[in-house]
C-alpha cells in the first residue's frame, strides 16, 4: 500500500516537471503565454511559474529521497508524469496560442 501512495507522488513529480518547461521556454524566450495568473502572462511571470514547478518537484523529491521512499519504479511514475504532461501540451498547443 505504502509503495503506490508514494509512486503517485512521483507521478506528480512529473506532472510538475512537464509543466514547468513549457512555462519556463516560452518565459526566457521572451514570449507572452497562458498561466495561472492570467491567459497573456508575462515572460517574466511565466519564467518564475517555472522555476516554481521545478522547486516544488525538487522538494518533494528531495523529501521523498530523505525518507528513504523510492524503488525501481518511481523513476517509472516520474517519466510517465513527465511525458503525460509533455504529450497533452504538445496537443494542445494550438489552443493555447489561440487564446
Amino acid at each position: 500500500m505504502v509503495l503506490q501512495l508514494f509512486l503517485i507522488w512521483y507521478l506528480i513529480v512529473g506532472f510538475l516537471l512537464g509543466n514547468g518547461v513549457p512555462h519556463f521556454v516560452f518565459g526566457a524566450a521572451g514570449k507572452v503565454f497562458r498561466s495561472p495568473f492570467g491567459q497573456k502572462s508575462t515572460p517574466r511571470t511565466n519564467v518564475f511559474w517555472g522555476l516554481a514547478n521545478f522547486a516544488v518537484a525538487t522538494a518533494i523529491s528531495g523529501g521523498l529521497t530523505a525518507l528513504d521512499l523510492y524503488s525501481k519504479f518511481a523513476l517509472v511514475a516520474l517519466l510517465a508524469g513527465f511525458w503525460l504532461t509533455i504529450y497533452m501540451f504538445g496537443t494542445g498547443i494550438k489552443r493555447f496560442l489561440g487564446d
